[in-house]
């Protein structure tokens, strides 16, 4: 059985298609947001290189955000359109997941740092306006992704307060989270919550890594159309032109 796993989250999104023996063929998108215009052909590129049609597909991974809204909504309409074309399942999993996934695989995660050895992960994207999306996992069985907090958007603080260390600090909001801290509380801060920044190779989440959560799973589902119907990005908070509309809204109120 062939499945496809999607991950457009990130600006610069991945392909790959997969089966009980691993990755067969993968596509990473050279530039960010190509996926919005080239999404269709490289599908269909993708299976053709691997000498498979559409109608082999077994089922469908998706990557479901947080992340780009854009990405996040080209990655599961393209999930939803085939899945119901072809009533074969998908099954849905967290962007930020995906990437905790990447970096325990990774050689050098479990390594030492001052303090000890730091087995946790922290996955940050930077949602703008002093918001931040994060989630906080441990290496679980088998080095799998075990979740110890959901994931959420908050105020830097607040999800400071709640992600705690020691823990690799990784996303493409890493830098960004660790620098407001340190203007927020003094050059010592992110030390002192235990953070630790992680190799800048763990800030993309990629569909290789997605196909390997997600094979169990696909193996065990079915076809669901009302619940594919049902599926939807998980951008956690409104986009900023839906934000600037509500205020918009509410001064026209006022």
């Amino acid at each position: 059985m062939i499945y496809l796993a999607i991950e457009t989250s990130d600006p610069r999104g991945s392909l790959a298609l997969f089966d009980s023996e691993g990755v067969r063929q993968e596509d990473t998108f050279s530039s960010d947001m190509a996926h919005a215009r080239e999404f269709a052909d490289r599908i269909d590129n993708l299976l053709r290189q691997g000498g498979f049609a559409a109608g082999d597909l077994g089922g469908i991974s998706v990557s479901v955000g947080p992340g780009s809204y854009t990405g996040c909504r080209v990655g599961v309409t393209a999930a939803k359109t085939l899945a119901i074309a072809l009533r074969i399942p998908v099954v849905a999993l967290s962007s930020l997941e995906v990437m905790a996934a990447f970096a325990m695989e990774s050689p050098g995660s479990g390594r030492e740092v001052e303090g000890g050895a730091v087995d946790s992960f922290i996955p940050v994207l930077d949602g703008r306006r002093g918001f931040f999306y994060g989630a906080h996992f441990r290496r679980g069985e088998g080095g799998r992704p075990q979740r110890t907090a959901e994931d959420q958007v908050a105020p830097l603080s607040e999800l400071a307060g709640l992600l705690e260390g020691p823990a690799w600090i990784l996303g493409r909001g890493a830098d960004s989270f660790l620098s407001a801290l340190e203007d927020d509380g003094g050059s010592v801060c992110a030390s002192e919550y235990g953070y630790n920044r992680g190799p800048v190779e763990w800030d993309q989440p990629r569909a290789a890594t997605l196909a390997g959560l997600s094979l169990g799973p696909l193996g065990e589902a079915n076809f669901d159309q009302e619940a594919i119907h049902s599926l939807k990005p998980a951008y956690l908070r409104p986009s900023e032109p839906e934000i600037v509309l509500a205020r918009k809204l509410a001064g026209e109120d006022q």
